[in-house]
């Protein structure tokens, strides 16, 4: 009958793996904070009036963004990923 207990090449696969989805975890919060801060900032709003912006929300956007007025959330989302025009 096989032995149970772990050897050296056990510990060193077990601690790969968990360092795999320690990267993985943290590229994934990492990717959803982007994706929350494009929605902020209202980038595809952005996108589709191709610099011609009519909505007076987004205009209003635009200028606190400029002006660096935006709440906390947007000025963090800013320095993530950069103004979105």
């Amino acid at each position: 009958m096989r032995d149970s207990h772990f050897d050296r090449k056990d510990m060193i696969g077990a601690a790969c793996a968990v360092l795999a989805i320690g990267v993985i975890a943290f590229l994934t919060l990492d990717s959803w904070a982007r994706s929350d801060c494009r929605d902020l900032l209202r980038t595809g709003d952005f996108a589709s009036s191709e610099g011609e912006v009519t909505d007076p929300d987004l205009a209003a956007l635009e200028a606190r963004l400029r002006a660096g007025e935006g709440s906390d959330a947007e000025t963090a989302c800013v320095q993530r990923i950069g103004l979105p025009f």
